[in-house]
């Protein structure tokens, strides 16, 4: 009897540890002892849907180069790739698909500024961690604990653009056209915060609502202002209509926009017009992107589809740099892989080669914005590119 019982108690002690393991393995959403489930948010059928394609091939061409060195820890990395629509509803229907159908670790990254602000306390709640694209400055002031922005902030690009005209041109008077949401008005405020610390000011703020093609109302502003540079906060439309209107006006007033026309589709959109635009961007132009990314994509991409493409930098690279910053946090969070130790290992990096692609990342416990600074790009009609007129400069106007 005694022989029995000590049998029977080994038994249940063995079947204790048997069912024990997979529920150590299981106990954190999305990590196994071989995998890690990564989600890709991006647009495919929304108003971005221009962008999700480009994006979801950058995503998947660094999540390719990991797991053939072998993934990080032992772990290759799953990835998801879910439409979100852009817009804050269907963000949020692709939010909740990937976290809890899907069982996704984390977010590696969203298009959309407005469907992130939608999705924050959604992955507040379920302890998973985000990296916004088309992120503003609340998302790092006064920032969220689970959200980290690997990219340049609207806030940030301004404050480059305004600080490039006046190294320029002192005295210049400066005028900004803006799109009347938070995209524009974050441009606004960092244009703004960058005049008032060079000691001058904006003469001319001319907002426009959503959707407007006519910009000669905006324009005919500026010049009653006697502004000699304007600065554009809009989408590429916009951007070809002011372009339009100050050549029908026959005035060569200068122009500086932002990294969302920084596209090799602004010449079949307006040609000629395009000639000596300047946009302010993190990423370099396609024909100068460093030889380390042009090997990878050769070898884990579709390098003759993404070298034609309008989107190549920053649309497709983008994507690939926000992997490589959520992998790194990962690697840095060790082997025991739970969301507080991602965090941890995110605010650990520092100085991340990015290759000479865009700025290096930084990250800490009190910065969950990857950098601040970003180039200046001349339009090159005749050749169709950009080139670099500015490279990559930390910010003198303080960010924070």
């Amino acid at each position: 009897m005694k022989t029995r019982t000590i049998f029977l108690s080994l038994f249940l002690v063995g079947a204790l540890c048997l069912t024990a393991i997979p529920a150590q393995a299981g106990s954190v959403r999305g990590v196994t002892d071989t995998s890690v489930k990564l989600a890709c948010l991006v647009d495919f059928t929304g108003p971005g849907k221009f962008a999700g394609p480009p994006l979801a091939m950058g995503a998947r061409m660094y999540v390719k180069y990991i797991n053939d060195q072998g993934g990080i820890h032992g772990r290759k990395i799953d990835l998801v790739v879910e439409d979100n629509g852009i817009l804050p509803n269907t963000t949020m229907q692709a939010a909740k698909k990937v976290i809890f159908k899907d069982g996704v670790f984390a977010i590696g990254f969203n298009l959309g500024s407005a469907g992130t602000s939608a999705i924050i306390p959604l992955c507040e709640d379920n302890q998973v961690v985000l990296m916004p694209h088309g992120a503003n400055k609340k998302f790092y002031k006064p920032g969220n604990k689970w959200v980290f922005v690997p990219y340049a902030t609207q806030f940030n690009m301004a404050s480059r653009a305004v600080e490039y005209i006046l190294s320029r041109d002192p005295k210049a008077r400066i005028g900004i056209i803006y799109q009347d949401d938070s995209f524009g008005r974050d441009g606004l405020e960092g244009a703004r915060a960058a005049a008032k610390f060079m000691k001058t000011r904006l003469v001319k703020e001319a907002p426009y609502k959503i959707g407007t093609i006519d910009m000669s109302p905006q324009m005919r502003m500026m010049k009653e202002a006697d502004v000699d540079w304007i600065l554009l906060w809009t989408y590429l439309p916009q951007t070809g209509a002011v372009l339009k209107e100050r050549l029908k006006m026959g005035w060569d007033v200068k122009v500086i926009g932002d990294n969302t026309t920084a596209y090799r589709l602004i010449f079949p959109l307006i040609k000629q017009l395009a000639e000596g635009y300047l946009a302010v961007t993190p990423f370099v132009p396609w024909e100068d992107m460093p030889s380390e990314v042009i090997d990878m994509v050769k070898k884990y991409g579709d390098y003759e589809k993404v070298s034609k493409s309008p989107f190549p930098a920053p649309m497709y690279l983008a994507c690939m740099a926000y992997f490589r910053a959520m992998i790194e946090g990962i690697k840095n969070a060790g082997r025991n892989l739970t969301p507080q130790t991602l965090i941890k290992g995110l605010e650990s990096i520092k100085d991340l080669d990015m290759w000479g692609m865009c700025p290096n990342m930084t990250f800490g416990p009190k910065r969950h914005c990857g950098y601040f600074s970003s180039l200046v790009v001349r339009a090159d009609a005749k050749n169709q590119r950009f080139v670099v007129v500015d490279p990559i400069k930390e910010l003198v106007t303080p960010q924070y």
